[in-house]
């Protein structure tokens, strides 16, 4: 489990829109450009990468024969479902931690 993260009310508030838009595709990017010391933005940034490449995967999996459009169709429920889930999190300033995404996003060092 990662360590307890610290934040005010002020940092929760100005990193929210960033932290919603990092679920979208690859405007994860933006949290890091714009707010480059809120680590609330920074949390929800790091599990919006992991989503991300999880969807570039399905992507590619998808191109596979016979199997392919089973593999677009779970990846389409399962990224779109954790996206909503971010969101919302994101905009009611919850630390919301995602089995096995959460894991892999705490040892990006950004």
């Amino acid at each position: 489990m990662a360590e307890q993260i610290n934040l005010t009310e002020e940092e929760i508030r100005n990193g929210a829109p960033f932290a919603a838009l990092s679920y979208c595709l690859f405007l994860w990017i933006l949290a890091f450009i714009f707010c480059k010391k809120n680590n609330f933005a920074h949390f929800h940034a790091k599990q919006g990468i992991v989503i991300f490449i999880g969807e570039v995967i399905f992507a590619i999996l998808s191109l596979l024969p016979i199997v392919g459009k089973f593999f677009y169709i779970i990846g389409l429920v399962v990224f779109l479902w954790l996206s909503v889930i971010g969101i919302y999190s994101a905009l009611t300033g919850n630390l919301k931690r995602f089995p096995i995404i959460s894991n892999i996003a705490d040892k990006f060092i950004i």
